[in-house]
């Protein structure tokens, strides 16, 4: 074997390594991941690298973080119209549920503003924590 079918070698090893790194991001991509799972995609990382032959060198595996988007003033632009629109809706209902003698059709309209409320207040409070 010359030196250069060697490096050949290396350089494919290393692409297939670099294949399979990809491989895993993208399953990664979207997902939220345990500890455990993380754990399991670098082991399995590890043994394709040891069954290839490769030292292990600046790989990595993606993580969740570098995913986010950075929070700025239209992000919170954003979050405070939906609390206006809580208010508004949660103004609504209350005035539907406290006229006197109210409709079957309007204890039913406060019912669903009441699933828009709930999903919505569902949604910022899932933002805000991420």
């Amino acid at each position: 074997m010359n030196r250069k079918t060697g490096t050949d070698s290396h350089a494919r090893k290393l692409d297939l390594v670099n294949r399979k790194v990809r491989e895993i991001n993208e399953r990664r991509r979207g997902m939220k991941l345990t500890s455990l799972e993380d754990d399991l995609d670098r082991q399995e990382l590890r043994n394709y690298m040891r069954f290839l032959g490769v030292e292990p060198g600046n790989i990595r595996l993606e993580s969740l973080e570098e995913e986010r988007a950075p929070k700025n003033r239209i992000f919170y632009a954003i979050l405070a119209i939906e609390a206006l629109i809580e208010i508004s809706v949660l103004y609504y209902i209350t005035s539907l549920m406290l006229t006197p003698g109210a409709s079957t059709n309007e204890w039913i309209m406060s019912g669903m503003l009441g699933l828009i409320f709930v999903y919505v207040a569902y949604r910022m409070f899932r933002d805000l924590r991420k």
